[in-house]
């Protein structure tokens, strides 16, 4: 507990949540250069596998939360917007980290990539056949649900550092200590 008595964030919650906003920050900006034509080399399989590992932590995290106690309740003086806002914000950010991937996944298979390599020598399977076209068609449904993420990153990370500076409560606190 911090010294306000309020419970933050289980410290292997708090260890993901930083090991994931690290490799976001490193799958959006590989992405935008992808997107914007620029050549990114061995990039292009390091984004796929990083894609993919967010996608696992976002599972562990999910049961981590299931298994661990949660942090204190938001502050009194948010209101039920703002509640309900970060809620909103949690769950899309969730859910687009699962469907991101596989959308990716699958997207790249369909362009032609058989076997995307994953760390450690290991390799996502192919999970269809090669069409361009249906590839082409998935990798801008990805391109603009990449963009939609990071909206959600921006808004995410600024909604902490509103908490943080301007409303001086213990919302960036809760991921800062237990």
């Amino acid at each position: 507990m911090d010294d306000h008595g309020q419970r933050g964030y289980a410290l292997p919650m708090r260890m993901i949540h930083w090991l994931m906003a690290a490799i976001m920050l490193y799958v959006i900006v590989v992405g935008f250069l992808m997107g914007n034509g620029f050549k990114v080399g061995k990039h292009y399989d390091y984004h796929r596998a990083s894609g993919f590992l967010l996608m696992l932590l976002v599972v562990v995290r999910l049961l981590i939360y299931r298994f661990t106690t949660p942090p204190s309740p938001l502050p009194v003086s948010m209101s039920t917007l703002q509640k309900r806002a970060a809620e909103a914000v949690h769950f899309l950010l969730y859910a687009s980290l699962i469907i991101q991937p596989f959308l990716g996944w699958y997207a790249t298979n369909a362009w032609g990539v058989k076997n995307i390599p994953f760390f450690f020598g290991w390799t996502l399977p192919q999970l269809v056949e090669k069409d361009r076209d249906l590839g082409n068609f998935l990798l801008e449904i990805h391109h603009y649900l990449g963009l939609f993420i990071t909206a959600l990153v921006v808004i995410h990370i600024s909604a902490a550092l509103m908490h943080h500076f301007a409303y001086k409560d213990n919302v960036l606190k809760r991921m800062m200590k237990t």
